[in-house]
């Protein structure tokens, strides 16, 4: 078993499809498991130097796995933890891969940083991810010795925003729950102001493929006529079919966009359209976005994965970035979401007592309730 544990649990959404998917997953034929990824590699004080790319076996060591109908086989557990920025930092500009000592600094302070206790521990002991095994140190993780995750443009950083983009992003307030959120006052006023994060409908599932801070796995399913991604964060299911159907109406969007993939040799090549304004990557513009994976097994433990990120209406031009994919040890736990399924009330109480303040203080000025003016 994993010695993952999901920090949330509760609710969790299900469908006719997800149901089947879910059922797949978990009774999948013994042949296929006998043709999964290997081991785990764990961050361990035994264990080899991390922190550094490891040479990928020799033709002779070893060679790709077919499935039955002779396609790479991806199917297995894997992790996306990495130390190594989404942007390339300023101190690596012009730079795209760091030297054999900088890599082992990296792989030190990130293991330092990762597995020191939150200060704020003493007070929500909860959220020590030390005690709940979620550590890279505790996980594992990918080396990479890459100054960026970005490889295109080779600057390492995302293009700037679009004039419409910029207009966009003003008109968004700090209810946004993304990596990329917005400022302001919380307006709480339903339970749909707080965003799909907070309501437990959308997490990480992608696409893309981004590591977080942690529960980074994604188990990988695979039959001549579907590719079934399962995220461990959220425990969310993309199910991709292969079949050349074509993508859906433009009126239909889904959480995770609308997957169509094929094969290009040796790699997945998997499309996604189709987004939801609420889950769009990074705010793009869910009408033009256009999201391209691909994953090329490449070595017994390793999976090279890459995104591009094509949608004229947000970015100045299409960008890609590298995230290898290291093999671990499955199965993982479910993650469900009830906590913050908690924090709508508490986020909701807590805007209702923030409007009675300032009604009190407009009252003590003036005289005259606010609901007055």
């Amino acid at each position: 078993m994993s010695r993952r544990f999901a920090r949330c649990s509760g609710a969790f959404l299900s469908s006719g499809a997800l149901g089947v998917a879910l059922a797949i997953v978990f009774f999948v034929p013994t042949l296929v498991a006998a043709q999964s990824a290997g081991p785990a590699v764990k961050a361990d004080t035994k264990a080899p130097k991390r922190g550094t790319e490891r040479a990928a076996p020799s033709a002779k060591a070893w060679t790709t796995p077919r499935t039955l109908d002779g396609k790479p086989d991806l199917h297995g557990y894997w992790i996306s933890t990495s130390f190594t920025p989404l942007e390339r930092p300023a101190k690596y500009n012009g730079r795209e891969f760091l030297t054999a000592q900088e890599a082992e600094e990296v792989r030190k302070a990130g293991l330092q940083r990762r597995t020191q206790a939150d200060p704020a521990a003493a007070a929500e002991p909860h959220y020590d991810s030390t005690a709940f095994g979620l550590t890279p140190f505790q996980q594992g993780f990918v080396p990479n010795n890459r100054t960026s995750l970005v490889v295109d443009p080779p600057d390492g950083r995302i293009p700037p925003l679009t004039a419409k983009a910029k207009a966009r992003e003003k008109t968004r307030g700090a209810n946004d729950d993304s990596e990329a959120g917005g400022e302001g006052a919380v307006h709480a006023d339903t339970a749909r102001d707080l965003g799909v994060l907070t309501n437990c409908l959308s997490m990480s599932g992608g696409p893309p493929i981004v590591p977080g801070g942690y529960n980074n796995g994604v188990y990988i399913l695979q039959n001549p006529e579907t590719v079934v991604l399962q995220a461990e964060y959220g425990t969310e299911l993309r199910i991709i079919p292969l079949d050349a159907r074509p993508h859906a109406g433009a009126d239909i969007r889904q959480w995770h966009g609308d997957g169509r993939g094929h094969w290009e040799g040796e790699t997945l090549v998997v499309e996604t359209t189709n987004f939801r304004p609420e889950a769009a990557f990074r705010h793009a513009d869910p009408k033009t976005l256009k999201i391209t994976e691909r994953f090329t097994r490449v070595a017994a433990d390793r999976i090279e994965y890459s995104f591009t990120i094509d949608d004229p209406s947000t970015w100045t031009k299409p960008w890609t970035a590298i995230v290898p994919l290291q093999a671990t040890q499955g199965p993982f736990f479910e993650y469900a979401c009830s906590e913050s399924n908690m924090d709508v009330v508490n986020i909701m109480v807590g805007a209702r007592a923030a409007e009675r303040a300032a009604e009190e203080k407009a009252k003590g000025a003036s005289g005259i309730p606010i609901s007055q003016h």
